[in-house]
């Protein structure tokens, strides 16, 4: 009885790292100097075959394992950014071709109904931080291919727009 209560503990130990060592994880870095993004993640994203049991998975800036998806699929962005309080939400995804950006067909920009929990517009984040959950279709019309995206989330005021936070990450299209 004692050997088989041993198996199971360890059995649970290696349950549990491979759990957390397979959660999301996006590679990605802040585009502008506000320093306000604290975290950014895609959930449901595919990884290669071999992560997490034979590959590191280490990020530099948006350099790294991009997030894989198929056409059809439907990921969930999850960005935690600092924000003094917010109008009304918007957002801008870009396509970085290397040549010119290129709009991102079939995002929704109109994100309020997205922000903190549903909460929407006018307001802030708990303890200053506010997040979006947003759900990415990924389209049977986007050709397979590796994309840098640039996203960007805006306030627009009475004042005009305001860039509340701004991040770059790569998404791979199988």
């Amino acid at each position: 009885m004692k050997g088989s209560v041993g198996t199971v503990h360890v059995l649970c130990t290696v349950l549990l790292y491979t759990v957390q060592q397979a959660s999301a994880k996006l590679c990605w870095e802040e585009c502008t100097d506000l320093g306000v993004v604290q975290n950014v993640d895609i959930h449901g994203c595919r990884r290669r075959s071999s992560y997490p049991l034979q590959q590191d998975f280490k990020c530099n800036g948006r350099t790294g394992p991009p997030c894989t998806t198929l056409r059809g699929d439907t990921v969930y962005l999850d960005l935690h950014w600092k924000d003094e309080g917010h109008q009304n939400i918007t957002q801008n995804v870009v396509w970085q071709s290397g040549f010119f950006d290129l709009p991102w067909v079939g995002m929704e920009t109109e994100i309020c109904k997205y922000t903190n929990g549903g909460q929407g517009c006018p307001g802030s984040g708990e303890n200053g931080v506010s997040n979006v959950q947003f759900p990415i279709q990924i389209l049977d019309m986007y050709p397979a291919g590796k994309y840098n995206l640039k996203w960007e989330i805006l306030d627009r005021t009475s004042e005009g727009s305001k860039t509340l936070a701004c991040f770059l990450i790569t998404v791979k299209i199988m």
